[in-house]
């Protein structure tokens, strides 16, 4: 009746613990953990969400209006440029009377606008010995950046200049001896369009919308001058000019006599 126990009661350490004991302690102190660092994340993971979204957007609504304001200072630009080259520069255009004589200027004109694509060409070869992209682009899982934007800007450059010459020297044919001029003059714009389109794509600038502006712009003009030509000129020099004939035809024989 008179026995008191006196107990101590001592925390057993990590060694002496069994093992099922202290792989349940460590995961509690892992959670514990987590919910004091990453606690407002497990809540409202929402919120990381959300954080994404606005900054994804934010970069992509800063980049469409840098797109949209390079292309919208080409096409300010573009009518500036040439009503200031055909005003200022002093050069005058050659006598050129006949089509064929027009269609060859402009032809020579437009060996002049292949000398940035054939840059163009040569500086992609270099960047390929360069990084050892020596394989076929559909062969190779694996694309170098640098190789890959002389590429493009290689190809795009080819088809602008197909559409872009064969506007021009279609409308060399219409237009009048002192509008000869501006064959040279668009060829000068579009070499440098797309020399400002080549630097900025290497630079991975949103401001390439300017270079392809000065590239696409004077080709819609173009067609639409040409359009014009075509649909009003009248006369032996209309293209949907029909000569009339100068004798009657004979009478058709019928099967029967």
């Amino acid at each position: 009746m008179g026995f008191s126990p006196q107990v101590t009661i001592v925390r057993l350490s990590s060694k002496e613990l069994p093992e099922e004991s202290r792989l349940f302690m460590e995961e509690d102190n892992e959670e514990e953990l987590q919910t004091g660092r990453y606690g407002v994340e497990q809540i409202y993971p929402e919120w990381r969400e959300q954080d994404d979204k606005y900054y994804l957007c934010e970069s992509l609504c800063s980049e469409k209006l840098k797109l949209v304001l390079g292309t919208a200072a080409a096409a300010l630009l573009f009518p500036l440029l040439v009503w200031g080259g055909y005003a200022l520069l002093p050069f005058e255009s050659p006598l050129l009377q006949s089509t064929p004589l027009r269609v060859v200027y402009t032809l020579r004109c437009a060996f002049l606008a292949i000398i940035p694509i054939m840059l163009g060409v040569l500086v992609q070869g270099v960047a390929r010995l360069r990084y050892g992209a020596l394989k076929p682009l559909y062969e190779s899982s694996l694309l170098n950046r640098e190789v890959a934007v002389h590429w493009h800007y290689v190809n795009e450059s080819l088809a602008l200049f197909l559409f872009y010459f064969l506007q021009l020297a279609v409308m060399a044919t219409y237009i009048s001896q002192d509008m000869v001029k501006l064959v040279p003059l668009l060829t000068i714009i579009f070499v440098f369009g797309r020399l400002i389109y080549w630097l900025c794509v290497s630079l991975d600038s949103s401001f390439r919308s300017l270079g392809f502006g000065l590239s696409f712009f004077p080709i819609l003009v173009m067609l639409g001058v040409n359009l014009y030509y075509i649909c009003s000129t009248v006369g032996p020099e209309a293209v949907f000019d029909v000569e009339l004939p100068t004798t009657a035809p004979p009478p058709k024989q019928r099967w029967w006599g």
